[in-house]
């Protein structure tokens, strides 16, 4: 009851906070509404209601300051220029909001491709409880990104400082339970603000989506050359049980018909006591999907010299299939190494609260969940987070 309400209370402040200092930043700055750049990136026509749009600004300076990033090296707003700044505000100690504004940030690097040597991405310590070095490293490391931002700490009058310049909000509810406003910044260059807007609480696909994609649209102006960038429907996503996500305390076990390696017919359990299982929400008609499954595949194979690791079952959204047929004949042509399970009502997806595809699960033996990640995913990272999340008796060496 305690946690109940110590989080229904930081919601409600944060949401003050929100309407605020965006206010108070709106009306000091002078922003002003403009139309989109020609130059820059295609947005999606309609949004999530919990994506800010945002605001441009009238080309302000942004405001000095000098803090330590997460090596101890000192940096200032001025160390930046001659890059586009992406700057967000992100508690150090956050486990909601935060670490979505990491996911959004590597996204981001992820479609500038080569071009994202011209950004630097900046993090400033919105948390005026946890505030050393080891805090924000921590932080970094946690959420893949310790070598791909610079997260800027320093003592709480320092901070205090950078929040009150930047129009941000910041309010201490229980120890180190803060809540804040998630204001993020494009800066040009030659050190002037450009946009500015409020990172959302949504853990959906479509939500981190829309935010990379208007990020991309703010920042790829400011690039020389205004270069072309191709950028890929799916989103990345990673989140661990008691933090963001399902509670890892529900049995979600279950068994479904399945189409087995070669197209026999057959049936796959998950949970109720059996091995640790990899599942990954897909569908046929998923362009991301496929181009996942030769990653799950090598883990199929690869297994089998490394049995401490689990097994991969698919599950196809059989709902929004033309047939099963067509579901066997997908399997059969990309020579499929593991069972794909038909989720014929719905009912497993939602019992796994699935927003995206594809999603892959890492579940234990009774069916609960180990961890979670919507969006491609690569080799290497797929590897290391199943590896960080495997009970202690069965991680690898």
């Amino acid at each position: 009851m305690r946690k109940t309400t110590l989080w229904s209370i930081s919601l409600g402040i944060l949401a003050v906070l929100m309407a605020v200092g965006f206010a108070v930043y709106k009306a000091v700055s002078s922003v002003h509404i403009a139309a989109a750049n020609p130059n820059s990136v295609s947005t999606p026509s309609s949004q999530p209601a919990s994506v800010d749009p945002g605001a441009p600004i009238k080309d302000i300076p942004a405001p000095n300051f000098l803090l330590t990033n997460q090596f101890g090296q000192p940096f200032s707003m001025q160390s930046f220029r001659g890059k586009v700044v992406v700057m967000g505000f992100v508690n150090s100690a956050g486990n909601t909001v935060s670490p979505l504004m990491a996911v959004i940030m590597r996204n981001v690097q992820y479609d500038l491709g080569s071009h994202k040597n011209q950004v630097a991405f900046v993090a400033i310590n919105a948390n005026p409880v946890t505030t050393s070095t080891q805090d924000v490293y921590q932080f970094s490391k946690a959420n893949h990104m310790l070598h791909n931002w610079q997260f800027l700490t320093g003592t709480p009058s320092e901070l205090t400082s950078v929040w009150h310049h930047y129009f941000m909000q910041t309010q201490i509810i229980h120890g180190s339970l803060i809540s804040h406003t998630p204001g993020v910044f494009v800066i040009g260059p030659h050190g002037h603000e450009h946009w500015v807007y409020l990172n959302s609480p949504s853990t959906s696909t479509q939500a981190i989506g829309a935010q990379v994609h208007n990020i991309l649209e703010h920042v790829v102006p400011l690039l020389p050359g205004h270069p072309a960038l191709t950028i890929p429907p799916a989103r990345e996503l990673a989140y661990y049980p008691t933090t963001i996500g399902p509670s890892e305390s529900v049995d979600r076990s279950f068994t479904l018909p399945a189409i087995m390696p070669g197209g026999k017919s057959g049936s796959v359990s998950v949970g109720s006591g059996g091995p640790i299982r990899l599942l990954d929400f897909f569908a046929t008609w998923c362009p991301d999907c496929q181009e996942e499954m030769p990653t799950l595949a090598h883990l199929e194979r690869w297994d089998k010299s490394h049995p401490q690791y689990p097994q991969v079952v698919a599950i196809d959204l059989r709902l929004s299939e033309s047939s099963t047929a067509h579901v066997v004949a997908y399997a059969n042509r990309l020579h499929l190494p593991f069972p794909v399970a038909l989720d014929n009502h719905g009912k497993i997806s939602d019992l796994y609260g699935v927003s995206g595809i594809p999603t892959q699960v890492l579940v234990s033996s009774s069916g609960r969940i180990l961890w979670y990640h919507e969006g491609l995913i690569s080799w290497n990272a797929l590897i290391q987070d199943i590896r960080a999340h495997l009970p202690a008796t069965k991680s690898a060496s």
